[in-house]
């Protein structure tokens, strides 16, 4: 089963409690602390998701200095970092931060450095790397099957009005900045570290919505240091009620077309013909990266995704947004 560990979680919305969940689920893992905005919330998310056996607090510095705990998961809104992973790393807590990390790079750098210099263990929420067809695309990157990564063409569709604090750019920082993100950050997953970006948002859709101030159309293009390309586009105009992410990777030796995380149809181009394969092992992808989480903890595995790439991918989106600012003027990564 391996080292009992004590887990706390600051942010009680739905990432909250699906966290704890998964968190109740695993041998040894227990939820032993919770920090909501007022005590009853606490309280109440005790109760319900953690068997009334968390202590609950309404500030997360009173819960750090009270509780001796191995970790602690973050499940904040981006505007809503004000200190917790830096206060967390000082106490020797590992973090678990959902993404992005911060509103901004600088406030992201700020955590991720006290989190470096503390020496503890960190991971991002970025669930989709821990999709099953990721995972072996990227197995196949690294041992050659696939050859170079060059092309990478992703997309991320909805229609939802979303919480309050998602719809106003001052908390949320927009559709690019908080929900498409994920794909952002799958193409620096697969493709590395970004050169240049040139990007569009426009909110051509919800205009007359009171208190929508974020985009709900976004086009980008990124160039890789590789040399490589990606093109990534998102809307909050599509069909009601549905929820799709979708990404194409095309290789020297391979072309994969993404229908989510854990589905993809493998295209094996180096042959004298083309060879389909079609890869769908279902799996929790939430789940998985607590597991993964775990396992680092008890050092049983490795860190698969530090806080240091939270960093990276809102860096890179973080451009997208600043060059859509100046008419999609083409900005450097760093």
């Amino acid at each position: 089963m391996g080292k009992e560990l004590r887990v706390g979680i600051i942010g009680l919305g739905g990432m909250g409690r699906l966290h704890a969940k998964h968190l109740n689920g695993l041998p040894g893992v227990n939820v032993t602390a919770v920090c909501g905005t007022t005590q009853a919330k606490a309280e109440a998310f005790a109760a319900e998701h953690a068997g009334g056996r968390a202590a609950a607090y309404e500030l997360y510095a009173d819960m750090l200095e009270k509780e001796k705990l191995d970790a602690v998961y973050v499940c904040l809104p981006p505007d809503g970092h004000i200190g917790q992973a830096e206060a967390a790393a000082e106490r020797g807590i590992a973090v678990f931060v959902e993404k992005p990390i911060a509103l901004d790079s600088d406030r992201a750098a700020r955590m991720a450095r006290a989190v470096e210099q503390a020496g503890v263990a960190s991971q991002v929420g970025y669930h989709n790397r821990f999709g099953s067809a990721v995972q072996e695309l990227k197995r196949m990157l690294a041992d050659g099957t696939a050859g170079a990564p060059t092309l990478f063409d992703g997309r991320y569709d909805c229609n939802s009005l979303h919480a309050p604090w998602w719809r106003d750019r001052s908390r949320s920082g927009g559709q690019v900045f908080e929900q498409a993100i994920h794909t952002y950050d799958m193409a620096m997953h697969l493709l590395g570290t970004p050169s240049r970006i040139s990007g569009f948002t426009a909110n051509l859709a919800h205009r007359e919505v009171p208190d929508y101030t974020v985009e709900d159309t976004s086009a980008a293009v990124v160039r890789f240091a590789s040399g490589a390309m990606a093109s990534i586009c998102a809307s909050n105009s599509a069909v009601p009620s549905e929820w799709n992410s979708s990404f194409t990777v095309v290789c020297t030796k391979l072309t994969a077309y993404f229908d989510g995380p854990n589905r993809a149809e493998f295209v094996f181009t180096s042959g004298s013909e083309p060879v389909r394969k079609a890869f769908g092992e279902e799996r929790d992808v939430y789940l998985e990266e607590t597991k993964a989480f775990v396992a680092a903890l008890r050092g049983e595995g490795p860190e698969l995704c530090p806080i240091a790439e939270g960093l990276a991918s809102l860096r890179l989106v973080e451009r997208v947004t600043q060059s859509a600012e100046q008419d999609g003027a083409t900005l450097p990564y760093d």
